[in-house]
């Protein structure tokens, strides 16, 4: 599948340039800059006077982007809204929720939200109450986009689900090592031969699309889900995708990563049930995710976001090999139990 959408740019501003912008277009002086880690944007948390703390966030813009980027941020401010914590948009002095500047580095499309505490999943000990609510908010996120509008122009990117033959063959050719090789293309053969035939008939809505183990917020003491970030790669898409990817990305840091990802659907199942064809699919989909992050962050090892691709992938490779170890009709058998309609 050949997509009609420009390549992703990456647009990287300096700590100056955002507090200017900063100052410009939201009236905020920052006392204090943190950079975040960010595959395309410049992301950093804003320290105020008073104490509170903002994220502000440029991404390379376009007239295209710019009216993605309502779409998106108005489905994060409805989530908020539901009592999803998504870190709410703080207005524009215009009172937009995204506005257009020019940076150093071209067009930008700025917005400012409320600050989230918490530590992201990636950090957290994943204990089986911890999984559940993880898989509890998914499912939240989902029904909550369930009806929200399909994109109001074509979008698409590398990490979808629709896409994982196409991406990890472009990017295979980097991963070198003979074992993370052989990881991919297990993976990709189970995902070829079980999930794509079948993805084009599964109940589609806008999904979030990257409910990875960075984009989760959680609060280890009480064992809840505390921030949902980054809705930059919505699309309209398989529902099983919100499953599949906290599911797989929420057991990195477990050493039973398939006993997680059977409790993130627990989690999931108390708030949602999926249809029988979607439970079937919904453990191999996050396999094909899996070899997704793999392949490409190894590809994108060496560009300026270097660090980050290291830190997107890391025990990625130890969390496939433990999950193509399960018995799938076994791992089958307990999701329907967990998910089916009760």
């Amino acid at each position: 599948m050949t997509s009609r959408n420009p390549s992703p740019r990456t647009l990287t501003i300096p700590r100056s340039e955002s507090t200017r912008l900063l100052r410009e277009h939201y009236g905020i002086e920052a006392v204090g800059l943190t950079p975040l880690h960010s595959e395309l944007s410049t992301v950093v948390g804003v320290d105020l006077v008073d104490g509170t703390r903002r994220v502000f966030r440029a991404s390379a813009s376009s007239p295209r982007e710019l009216v993605l980027a309502h779409w998106r941020i108005g489905a994060a401010d409805r989530l908020d809204d539901s009592g999803i914590p998504t870190g709410r948009s703080v207005p524009a002095l215009s009172g937009e929720k995204v506005v257009e500047a020019e940076t150093s580095d071209g067009p930008a499309a700025l917005h400012v939200g409320e600050w989230l505490d918490g530590f992201m999943l990636s950090a957290a000990l994943p204990t089986p109450f911890l999984m559940r609510a993880v898989g509890e908010a998914a499912a939240r996120v989902s029904a909550g986009l369930a009806d929200w509008p399909a994109p109001p122009a074509e979008v698409a990117h590398p990490w979808e689900l629709l896409r994982t033959v196409e991406t990890i063959q472009a990017t295979v050719h980097s991963v070198t090592d003979p074992a993370a090789r052989r990881l991919v293309d297990e993976a990709l053969a189970r995902f070829t031969a079980t999930v794509e035939p079948r993805l084009a008939d599964l109940p589609h809505q806008v999904v979030h699309h990257d409910l990875h183990d960075s984009n989760i917020l959680v609060d280890t003491a009480s064992e809840r889900v505390t921030g949902v970030l980054d809705f930059g790669d919505m699309v309209w898409g398989p529902r099983i995708a919100d499953l599949a990817i906290p599911g797989t990305h929420g057991a990195r840091s477990s050493l039973d990563p398939t006993s997680a990802f059977i409790e993130v659907a627990e989690g999931w199942g108390r708030v949602s049930a999926l249809e029988p064809e979607e439970i079937d699919l919904v453990f191999t989909a996050g396999l094909g995710r899996l070899a997704v992050n793999l392949s490409v962050w190894t590809d994108r090892a060496n560009t300026e976001r270097a660090e980050y691709a290291r830190a997107r992938s890391a025990r990625t490779a130890k969390t496939l090999r433990r999950l193509l170890a399960a018995d799938e009709a076994t791992v089958r058998a307990e999701l329907h139990r967990r998910l089916g309609r009760r």
